[in-house]
Parts: C-alpha cells; sequence; structure tokens
C-alpha cells in the first residue's frame, strides 16, 4: 500500500511531514512517497535524510507583475499535469497534505479520483490552500483546538491532532547563574532577527552580558556576519547556518527569542520554553496568530517588528534574565503539551489503508 505525503515551500510545513514519515516507516505501514516544493532548502533536507522524493515546480505569487503572474500560471499547470500523472501512476491509498502551495493540486485530483485525502493545518490560523481544501478531504487534522473555530462548517471532518514533533524534545529545567539563549529565524534565516538581536544583547550591562551565551541559527547568507556582531560585542556565542540538533539546543536553552512559525510554536508548547516571539510581518499574519496563542498562556512576550529598537529588546531579555520570572512563565503550559499528533495522523492513515485494500 502507498501512502503521499505532500511538504514543503517552509521548514514548518516540511518537518512535520518527515515526522510522519519516519513512524510510517518505523511502523512498516506501506511505502511512502514524499511530494515537495522546488525549493532548493526542501530537496537538501530530505536528500539528507535519505528520503525518496518528487518535486512539483509550483510557486506561490510573488507579486502582480505579469512576469511573476505568467510564472505563476505555467507553473501551476505543469505542476496540475505532474500532480495528475503521479497519482494514476502510483495510485496511493491515501494522500495527506500539510498545506501550503504544493498541497492543492495533489490533493484536488485524490479527491476527485475517490483516494482517501487528510489534510494538516499547523498554524492557528489555517493558510488559504487548505481552507480551500477543507471542502473537498475526507479529514481537517489541526494543531490547536484554536483553529476549530475556522473550520466550523466541516466540524465532523476535524480532529485536533497536535503538530508531529521531532524526536529527542524533553523537558529540561535549567538551572545556574548563567543564561543561554537559543534565536532563531525560521528555516531560512531571518536578515531582521540576524541584525537586531546582536545589537539588542550588545547593549546590555557588562555583568549581565557576562552571564549570557547566544546559540543563534542565522541562515547560510549572513552567518559570518552574525558571528562577527557577536565578538565584536564580546558576547558568548555558537552560531550556525542550520541545524539537526534542535532538539540539543532547545535542552541547552533557558528561553528562546524567534519567529512564530507553527513548527516552533508547537515546539515551544512542548519543552515549556518561555519566548520572546517577533512574528514574521507578511503572508497573511499567520504567524501573529501563533504567537497570540502562547502570550494568551503567559509563556511568551510577542513583539511587533515594526518599529522595534535594540533598546526596547535589550530590556525585555533583561527581565527574561530571572529564574523566578522563567520558572512561572514554564509552569503555565504544563497542561498544553500535545504529544499525540503523530499518532493520531498514523490512525487515520490505517484507516485510509484499511479502505484501500
Amino acid at each position: 500500500m502507498k501512502v503521499f505525503i505532500v511538504a514543503g515551500g517552509t521548514g514548518g510545513h516540511l518537518f512535520p511531514g518527515i515526522r510522519l514519515l519516519e513512524e510510517i516507516r518505523l511502523q512498516g505501514l506501506g511505502e511512502v512517497l514524499f511530494i515537495t516544493s522546488c525549493r532548493k532548502q526542501d530537496g537538501d533536507i530530505l536528500k539528507q535524510k535519505g528520503i525518496t522524493f518528487k518535486v512539483l515546480p509550483v510557486v506561490a505569487l510573488q507579486s502582480m507583475k505579469i512576469v511573476a503572474i505568467l510564472d505563476f500560471v505555467a507553473r501551476l499547470i505543469v505542476g496540475t499535469i505532474t500532480s495528475l500523472y503521479l497519482v494514476l501512476r502510483f495510485r496511493p491509498s491515501v494522500v495527506i497534505g500539510f498545506g501550503g502551495y504544493i498541497s492543492g493540486p495533489i490533493l484536488l485530483w485524490a479527491s476527485l479520483l475517490g483516494i482517501r485525502t487528510i489534510i494538516h493545518e499547523q498554524n492557528v490560523y489555517p493558510g488559504k490552500t487548505n481552507r480551500i481544501l477543507a471542502r473537498v478531504v475526507d479529514r481537517i487534522a489541526i494543531s490547536f483546538p484554536e483553529t476549530m473555530q475556522y473550520f466550523r462548517r466541516f466540524k465532523r471532518k476535524v480532529i485536533c491532532s497536535g503538530n508531529p514533533l521531532r524526536r529527542g524534545l524533553k523537558r529540561v529545567c535549567n538551572k545556574g547563574d548563567t543564561f543561554t539563549v537559543l534565536a532563531m529565524g525560521g528555516s531560512q534565516g531571518s536578515h531582521a532577527l540576524n541584525s537586531i538581536i546582536p545589537e539588542a544583547v550588545g547593549l546590555i550591562d557588562a555583568d549581565k552580558k557576562k552571564a549570557l551565551e547566544m546559540i543563534h541559527i542565522s541562515g547560510d547568507r549572513e552567518r559570518n556576519e552574525v558571528m562577527k556582531a557577536y565578538q565584536d560585542k564580546e558576547i558568548k556565542n555558537r552560531v550556525f547556518s542550520f541545524t539537526e540538533h534542535i532538539d540539543r539546543f532547545y535542552n541547552e536553552c533557558d528561553f528562546v527569542i524567534a519567529r512564530a512559525g507553527a513548527t516552533t510554536v508547537s515546539e515551544l508548547l512542548h519543552m515549556a520554553k518561555p519566548s520572546i516571539l517577533i512574528p514574521y510581518p507578511h503572508r497573511g499574519a499567520h504567524q501573529r496568530f501563533n504567537a497570540r496563542l502562547l502570550e494568551k498562556i503567559g509563556s511568551a512576550v510577542l513583539i511587533e517588528e515594526d518599529g522595534l529598537t535594540p533598546e526596547h529588546l535589550r530590556d525585555i531579555i533583561v527581565g527574561f534574565m530571572d529564574r523566578s520570572v522563567l520558572t512561572e512563565m514554564s509552569a503555565r503550559v504544563k497542561d498544553r503539551d500535545d504529544e499525540k499528533g503523530t499518532s493520531l495522523l498514523i490512525e487515520e492513515i490505517r484507516k485510509g489503508l484499511c479502505l484501500g485494500r
């Protein structure tokens, strides 16, 4: 029996799909074909993990310029034809999409051909593709109970599965006089965070600065600049372009400064890590909805990027350098540990495999 997993375009879509594939393999449920975007980073990550995959040339519409529109339409046509070919050739029993523009063509064809279809929404506020696909798929899995309000019309289809999390994530309580901060701007890094975080930390008083270590995931392009910024300000640091060991860094850090992508927010909840969240201000403000969830719980401080100054960020970081504050913030998420994301999706896939026999 065959399962299609469609995920990519961002790390937030890709990593839950990879985690689900690992569990399908572990349980020997069937053959999996991973379908991803033409983004180079997606292909590189899947190759490193030894995952067989196919690429759809579909891209998001970047602007309303005629060249961008023509490119989008041409790729959409090719992607739609490729999707039909893949579905007809491999005849999957179940297709599960993790949102984003590449999920649309595959899930639509699978639904039209009577194949069991599942979508998974990682964000609090659903993406456009999943909002459209909700009408035709068999099952809608959501990461957060708060997302149910956006799928009220399809309530019978919805399960609150949680978000499939990477292996190795375990809650660790750090104690001591030093503070380790994990800073990251998503799977590709963030120029805004790469610039303002070292500057803000550099403004901290000398005594407190000595008690600070930065672990910073910068992305490929700006690693050297970020490292030099910390070194010039005499701040202990470890700067990485990318990491496969985020579990280790979560365990080492006392708090996190990050964007508010869905995977990051789910992992922060699971790890009970206090955080300073600076949502990416574009693409429909999905990250703002994610960050507000943690802010409402009391485990995060939300800061808008627009108008943010190094001085403001410095003051918030200094406020986090207090064990009693961190302990109280961590305690507020003790009942929000959603570890069942993978197992509930596996259960839905099993149903589809049974129906396909």
